[in-house]
């Protein structure tokens, strides 16, 4: 809306010089020192600078930001060429310049850049509490900027309080926007354990139930030439270590464990280590058995992402992890596999590693970095992208009717399949949008709008969660930043836990355990404090569940 008032010749002079100091160009300054230049463009529009404070484009004279986010091997094209990206560049004013980093070393990268202070101007996809909480002063405060700059965000917030608590640092100001979704039930649970039914019934064999009958299931597979194709080159089961739908640590279930890379789970409100139960070091031999015969893929403690679907693609995979079958083997092939509930043991009811009514947000999904120098335009540019229910879908999924559709009236939205022949779904939704990594948060109230339609992927998901679900653990912790000295404590002890029982996990699984090898694990982790890490831990549990 037009504003009255067009200041004097003089002062439109005086303006114009400080529009060279401003922008990027030219330093951050606080909400305040930004206020004490106002003006008033000539169409009437209040600006700050370089920058409208309300209404589109958001800055007069086009300024470039940098942002960091996880590339998805999946996408077949750059960020820029995304059309949310060239649709927000045209109405904003502002151009992205994408800084894509692969999802294997994605944290390290960001480390690197804290500690040397080559940083972007923003940080999309999520990193640690703990990169947050060490790094506060480097980034910029975006809580003292939302009711001024982000009145989306900020009717967001206020109407979801709960949102402000669990992103307040320790200071009461907020460094971060919370991304994803607030609630999302096929996100409930990243991974599934899925096995080609066609080369069990090729092979006259039940749906495996127990770790035993996977293990005769496996090894029927890499013996009997179940693809029929004539050549020994089944691999019985694969998975992939380095993405969070497809690691080792689900298996842990079979055997009642619940791993993370916390490395905790509960049990009747007591915090333990996953790592040092009884039943993990059952795990562990079962696994080295199915990896001394050749039944469990080695690789899959080292290979990448595209690795892994490459091999998925070549169809000689019978079993392996994932959010669905066709992001490994193709939409073509992903009615050949189903899903497994967690296999059972005598170790333990089974569990799967899950979350029931899940709050799927990020929230440390999108900060901003002391780089940036015209903060105030970034924040109103992230404000942008939460403006419309449209625009949040065409970051999340794309182009309104090939993955979504919406009835306009109503705003009811469902999912739909209309993407290009030679395309799989994944392959066209990481292509022409940013997935889950949007700069987006879709609310309850968008969820509550959904519909389940004729879509057969959503179908296959929902089926998948409706067979783990009873399976997940009823405890966890909601995710809150801490004080400063408590999470920089926890982190460096669970950085080394983790370090520690990953590459533990992968030997003793590689190359085998015993009873004395079990004795000198534990004894490390003792070493490694884990009394203190847990500790720590069960105090963040009873906080969070205070309540």
């Amino acid at each position: 809306m037009k504003k009255g008032n067009v200041f004097t010749r003089a002062l439109t002079l005086t303006l114009a010089g400080s529009l060279l100091l401003t922008g990027c160009g030219g330093g951050s300054k606080t909400a305040e020192t930004k206020a004490a230049q106002e003006a008033v463009d000539s169409d009437g529009r209040k600006m700050e600078g370089n920058l409208y404070t309300e209404g589109l484009p958001i800055v007069k004279e086009q300024e470039t930001f940098t942002i960091a986010v996880i590339g998805h091997p999946l996408a077949k094209g750059a960020y820029e060429d995304k059309p949310c990206v060239i649709q927000a560049e045209k109405d904003t004013n502002i151009k992205i310049k994408w800084m894509e980093i692969p999802s294997t070393g994605w944290q390290e990268k960001i480390n690197v850049m804290f500690a040397s202070g080559e940083l972007p101007d923003a940080i999309a996809t999520g990193i640690t509490d703990s990169s947050i909480v060490k790094n506060l002063p480097q980034l910029v405060p975006i809580g003292d900027y939302i009711d001024k700059y982000a009145p989306h965000v900020a009717e967001t917030y206020n109407k979801y309080p709960d949102l402000k608590t669990m992103l307040k640092q320790d200071d009461g100001k907020i460094y971060s926007f919370m991304t994803s979704s607030q609630t999302a039930r096929n996100d409930s649970t990243s991974g599934v354990l899925f096995i080609n039914k066609q080369w069990l019934d090729n092979l006259g064999l039940p749906v495996p139930a127990t770790v035993d009958e996977y293990y005769a299931a496996l090894k029927a597979f890499k013996e009997q030439d179940p693809n029929g194709n004539g050549a020994n080159d089944e691999i019985p089961f694969s998975f992939c270590q380095q993405y969070y739908s497809s690691q080792f640590k689900m298996m842990m279930g079979a055997f009642g464990i619940k791993d993370d890379t916390d490395h905790i789970m509960f049990e009747n409100g007591k915090v333990e280590l996953s790592a040092a139960k009884p039943q993990y070091y059952d795990a562990l031999k079962y696994y080295h058995k199915l990896a001394s015969e050749g039944l469990l893929d080695v690789e899959g403690f080292s290979q990448t992402q595209q690795q892994y679907y490459s091999k998925g693609q070549q169809m000689v995979v019978g079993s392996f992890l994932e959010f669905l079958p066709y992001f490994v083997v193709g939409q073509e092939n992903d009615s050949q596999y189903i899903p497994l509930a967690p296999l059972k043991s005598d170790s333990g009811e089974p569990l799967w590693d899950g979350i029931k009514d899940k709050f799927a947000g990020w929230h440390n999904g999108f900060v901003i970095t002391k780089a940036c120098k015209n903060p105030e335009a970034l924040v109103r540019w992230f404000d942008y992208c939460n403006t419309a229910f449209t625009t949040k879908m065409q970051w999340f999924y794309g182009e309104r009717g090939i993955l979504w559709e919406m009835d306009d009236e109503t705003g009811e939205w469902w999912n739909v399949n209309n993407y290009p022949e030679g395309q799989t779904k994944g392959e066209y939704r990481y292509t022409m949008s940013t997935g889950p990594h949007a700069p987006v948060f879709l609310t309850k109230d968008d969820w509550d709008k959904f519909v389940q339609k004729d879509d057969p992927l959503a179908e296959e998901r929902k089926d998948c969660i409706d067979l783990l679900e009873p399976y997940f653990p009823k405890d966890y912790i909601l995710p809150v930043f801490e004080k400063t000295a408590v999470v920089e404590e926890k982190e460096n002890l669970r950085v080394d836990i983790d370090n520690y029982i990953k590459n533990f996990t992968a030997q003793a699984v590689l190359s085998g355990i015993d009873d004395a090898g079990w004795k000198e694990h534990l004894a490390k982790l003792e070493k490694l404090n884990t009394a203190r890490y847990l500790e720590l831990q069960q105090q963040t549990y009873d906080n969070t569940n205070a309540n």
